[in-house]
C-alpha cells in the first residue's frame, strides 16, 4: 500500500482542506467547498492549526490525490501539492473576505487534480 493512502480513512479519494478549528469564515469555507463541488472533486474537511501554507502542505500530504487547501484565520489560503515543498505552494491569495475569489481557490484546486487550466483571479 502507497504510504499516501496509509493514513486515510475516507471513503473515497478527495481533497483535503484544512483549516484551525476557530476563526475562520464560514462563508470562504462554503465557498472553497462549492468550488471543489462545481468541479466535481471530493472534498473533506480536517482541523489543524498553523498559517495557510503550512495546513495547506499537511493537507496534501494527507490526501489521496496528493492536492491539499490550507485557509488561516487571516483570510490567506494556499493550493497546496504533496511533491512540492512546503514553502512553494501552487497557488496562495489573500481571500479578503471576497467569497467569489474563495470560490475559484476550490476551482482550482479541483482544477489541479483533474489537470486542467486554472481559473485566473
Amino acid at each position: 500500500m502507497s504510504s499516501v493512502y496509509a493514513s486515510w480513512t475516507g471513503e473515497r479519494p478527495a481533497v483535503v482542506l484544512m483549516c484551525p478549528v476557530r476563526n475562520v469564515s464560514g462563508v470562504l469555507k462554503r465557498e472553497i467547498l462549492l468550488g471543489l463541488e462545481e468541479e466535481g472533486v471530493p472534498v473533506v474537511v480536517r482541523e489543524g492549526n498553523g498559517d495557510a501554507e503550512e495546513l495547506g502542505h499537511r493537507a496534501a500530504r494527507l490526501s489521496p490525490l496528493e492536492v491539499g487547501i490550507g485557509l488561516d484565520s487571516q483570510g490567506k489560503a494556499v493550493i497546496h501539492h504533496r511533491k512540492l515543498r512546503r514553502h512553494q505552494p501552487v497557488f496562495t491569495v489573500h481571500l479578503n473576505l471576497r467569497p467569489e475569489v474563495a470560490r475559484i481557490v476550490g476551482t482550482n484546486a479541483a482544477r489541479l487534480v483533474k489537470v486542467v487550466p486554472f481559473k485566473t483571479i
